[in-house]
């Protein structure tokens, strides 16, 4: 057991078929499951299908539950950000809990905390296996966790326009659909769709961070836990996810030209270079309210709401960090 550490606890893959381009890969990605805990790691394992979003938190909570609190779970997320986004909802609040992120989505923006090329790393099954953890923050948002972000405004709807244009791909031949290029064309056509919209361009928000008045007109608030989005991008540089606060980038109030001149630099943290746009701040709770939607991504979940508060809860999860990875610092933080 000494020599084994991933004996000493159970192994929970939940997959999300649609992070695979072919059934066939799929079925691959099982057969390598197997191969490696029968006959390398040898430990409890156990596979399941997520058939639909939502449906692994159930899964993973019923799982974890039969195997008895005194048993450590160790559940592995495989696929991009929104079956991780499902298995921390699963095992949010279950002290036996661990989760090991297995990158094989679209955007694996999350795992991009610890560096970027660190994709290969996440698909060791041994090494994610017999790895350490890490105690990481989530961010807390009405009965939601999230580990990554939470978007208010301009780039949500961004988000929300190109979630839609996917589908209308859906009949097109998967090489096509499937492609991180053809997800970064649309992702940054739904943006350029919503710059159009003056209203959303400039929300009027009433703002609170730790108590802090910081009211006004905002194209987009996005509130970070660690520093990437959207496959190649990183607006929040300063954002780690073991810091015990949350990093808040505020861009003002835009015309439809100035928003097009600061998104490539925005998304790429140049924000400290347009201090009469951009405001960086930090709090561990900050509550939003506007008297119209707001259109609000929570780690690639998109919804609407009237107000919301956003709490962080300091070391609230075990992720499992293979090959002894910390949490990268990319920036230091300054007003």
């Amino acid at each position: 057991m000494k020599d084994n550490p991933a004996a000493m606890r159970k192994h929970l893959f939940i997959i999300n078929p649609v992070s695979f381009r072919t059934e066939a890969d799929m079925n691959a990605f099982i057969s390598l499951v197997k191969d490696q805990f029968e006959r390398v790691i040898k430990a409890d394992y156990a596979v399941r299908i997520s058939h639909f979003p939502r449906h692994a938190i159930q899964t993973v909570r019923q799982y974890i539950t039969e195997a008895g609190p005194e048993t450590t779970v160790r559940v592995y997320a495989v696929g991009g950000d929104g079956i991780l986004f499902d298995c921390l909802n699963g095992i949010v609040g279950l002290p036996n809990a661990e989760l090991a992120p297995v990158s094989y989505g679209h955007n694996n923006d999350f795992v991009r905390a610890f560096g970027e090329g660190v994709e290969k790393v996440f698909r060791n099954i041994p090494l994610l296996a017999a790895a350490p953890t890490i105690l990481t923050d989530i961010l807390h948002c009405g009965s939601n966790y999230a580990l990554n972000l939470c978007i208010v405004g301009l780039e949500s709807a961004s988000v929300f326009r190109t979630v839609a244009l996917q589908r209308k791909l859906r009949t097109w031949p998967r090489f096509i659909k499937d492609s991180i290029r053809v997800y970064n064309f649309l992702y940054y056509l739904g943006g350029f769709l919503v710059m159009f919209d003056k209203k959303l361009l400039n929300q009027e928000y009433i703002i609170s961070i730790d108590g802090k008045n910081l009211s006004g007109v905002y194209a987009s608030v996005n509130i970070a836990n660690g520093p990437c989005y959207g496959g190649d991008k990183s607006a929040v540089v300063t954002a780690v996810p073991d810091d015990g606060l949350m990093d808040v980038l505020m861009l003002n109030g835009v015309t439809t030209l100035q928003g097009l001149r600061l998104v490539i630099p925005y998304t790429n943290g140049h924000y400290a270079s347009f201090p009469g746009y951009i405001t960086l701040k930090r709090g561990k709770i900050i509550s939003i309210r506007s008297n119209d939607p707001l259109v609000i991504n929570l780690d690639g979940e998109t919804f609407l709401d009237t107000n919301i508060t956003v709490e962080l809860v300091r070391g609230a999860v075990k992720i499992a960090a293979p090959d002894n990875l910390t949490y990268q610092k990319r920036s230091v933080f300054h007003e």
